[in-house]
């Protein structure tokens, strides 16, 4: 609480009077204090008759009386009492945080020469905690040495700091008081001031020993004033900067930490600034793109990833750049030795305390073996390994997607069930069996289009998927060009000839208008009916089609 505000008379000198008078009267239990215009608390004037009323002892201003968060309450009634000669607020005592109580301000300066307070209303004693401070050291002291960089005067406050009295550093060389690693630069420039001319300064940051063994830094700045005809000396400037340095340390081991840690890591590590200049980059990210700090992320750094890919590496960097998003992608480059590799780069944007984007960490990870791994496990997922054809679920799937995707046209299935292929087993052997399938299989798909699917339903059933196709009449030529990939094959396997043999039916539907399960019933219905009717080594019905 300050003491620059000038008070007006407000209440009159007699009303302030009988607001103390009533306060005295009229609460028994009430404590009291002096103060003075700085709102310290000061002795009890015995001009205030109190009587058996308590004075509030220990604290040193009336926040000490209250709970924390009120001091700004406290101060508003006591500039309201400086204004208006009385004010009142209501507060919790710190020794009863539970009650609220009365606490008043009054100025009777006129009649006792301080103002007075009081607090009405509390069960017991009013307590107070004095508000915990630390001691100001300086941060900046001068002492005074001779030529031979000898203490021959300091500053008191040269004992805060460092812990030595000025009396015990007289005749002590400055330089005992440096830190060991730091003695040849202290010495170095004090040779230099040594050589220039009068009046010149030299600085220098030197590690000073504490008395206590701990160290201390300074900024010091040496004046030269050895020409002084009464007293040569060299007045020495010592600012303490050991917060400062402090930071600076912490700071280079966070950087030393970030360092280590990405160089350890099994990524490539690239920090870029808004112009997309490299700022930092681990040594994986060095040889992987050879570029430099300082030099623009560019063409000449980009080149090596595939075409199709580098559009998406360009609009992720331009995304997060420009605070759109961060991003997470995977693209492919060509190594110079290992070939085509995979990579996943996450993308995140740095931004400054008020949210602009200052640039932007690339992290890349080589997941070209998961790449592999990934595909192979999609690729089993998806298809027969005998065959190579799609397994039973995928060609179902194909089947669904194309009663969906081909608007305005028809979908057509082939189901084809190889006819005594269980006498081909029984009678050759499985591996003939297994040759068999893989080479209908071969035959069925040069016989579509490259937009028809082929896959094996099961055993010796397999499906052809042909979509788009116009109605039913062309997809029985597309059952035709089956048959007759099939009737013109022969297969040589363990000096027996296989000529395959197969019932094929066909069925054909608009797109939309009925379901995978439902039109590979449709053909399957139609396959029986073929098997029944068969006439040659491969046959062929077209199932009814639904309206």
């Amino acid at each position: 609480m300050g003491t620059d505000v000038a008070h007006e008379t407000g209440t009159a000198e007699a009303e302030r009077d009988t607001v103390l008078a009533a306060a005295l009267a009229g609460h028994p239990d009430g404590h009291f204090f002096a103060f003075g215009a700085n709102g310290l608390f000061v002795p009890m004037p015995a001009s205030v008759e109190l009587g058996g009323h308590r004075v509030v002892e220990g604290a040193r201003s009336a926040l000490d009386l209250v709970v924390p968060g009120e001091q700004q309450t406290v101060t508003a009634a006591w500039y309201r009492m400086l204004a208006e000669g009385a004010a009142s607020c209501q507060v919790h005592p710190l020794s009863s945080p539970d009650q609220q109580v009365t606490l008043t301000f009054v100025n009777v300066t006129h009649r006792h020469g301080v103002y007075l307070g009081f607090v009405t209303g509390i069960r017991g004693d009013i307590g107070s905690a004095v508000l915990a401070h630390e001691p100001i050291k300086p941060r900046m002291i001068t002492v005074r040495k001779d030529a031979t960089a000898r203490f021959v005067a300091a500053d008191p406050g040269i004992e805060q700091l460092l812990g030595w009295a000025p009396a015990d550093l007289l005749e002590t060389r400055s330089l005992d008081l440096v830190h060991p690693d730091d003695r040849d630069r202290a010495i170095a420039s004090w040779l230099d001031l040594m050589s220039a001319p009068p009046g010149a300064a030299r600085r220098v940051r030197l590690r000073h020993l504490h008395r206590d063994g701990s160290v201390v830094w300074f900024d010091v700045t040496n004046y030269r004033h050895l020409d002084d005809p009464d007293q040569p000396h060299v007045v020495a400037e010592m600012l303490d900067i050991s917060d400062e340095m402090a930071m600076h340390e912490a700071l280079r081991a966070n950087e030393q930490l970030l360092r280590r840690l990405t160089e350890s890591l099994p990524l490539s590590v690239l920090q870029i600034d808004a112009e997309r200049r490299v700022v930092y980059q681990n040594q994986r990210l060095t040889n992987a793109i050879g570029a430099r700090i300082g030099q623009q992320l560019d063409d000449s750094h980009l080149a090596s990833t595939l075409p199709a890919d580098r559009p998406t590496v360009d609009d992720a960097i331009t995304a997060v750049l420009t605070g759109a998003d961060d991003r997470d992608i995977e693209y492919s480059y060509r190594h110079a030795t290992a070939g085509v590799r995979r990579i996943s780069a996450s993308l995140r944007a740095l931004t400054s305390d008020t949210g602009v984007v200052t640039g932007a960490i690339i992290c890349l990870s080589d997941i070209t073996e998961d790449s592999r791994l990934r595909e192979e496990l999609k690729h089993q997922a998806t298809y027969d390994p005998l065959t190579a054809c799609l397994n039973r679920a995928s060609t179902l799937a194909a089947l669904q997607e194309s009663l969906h995707r081909h608007a305005g046209a028809g979908v057509a299935v082939m189901f084809i069930d190889l006819n005594a292929f269980k006498d081909v087993n029984d009678r050759l052997g499985h591996a003939a069996g297994d040759h068999l399938l893989a080479f209908v299989a071969g035959r069925l798909r040069r016989a579509v289009r490259d937009t028809d699917v082929v896959g094996r339903f099961g055993g010796d059933e397999f499906v052809v998927v042909c979509a788009p196709v116009a109605g039913p009449d062309r997809a029985r030529l597309i059952a035709e060009n089956l048959v007759a990939a099939l009737d013109d094959a022969t297969l040589e396997t363990g000096g027996d000839v296989l000529r395959p043999a197969a019932s094929i039916g066909v069925a054909w539907a608009p797109t939309g208008a009925t379901t995978a399960e439902a039109l590979i019933a449709r053909a399957d219905a139609a396959m029986y009916e073929a098997k029944r009717a068969r006439t040659g080594r491969t046959t062929m019905a077209l199932a009814a089609t639904e309206r």
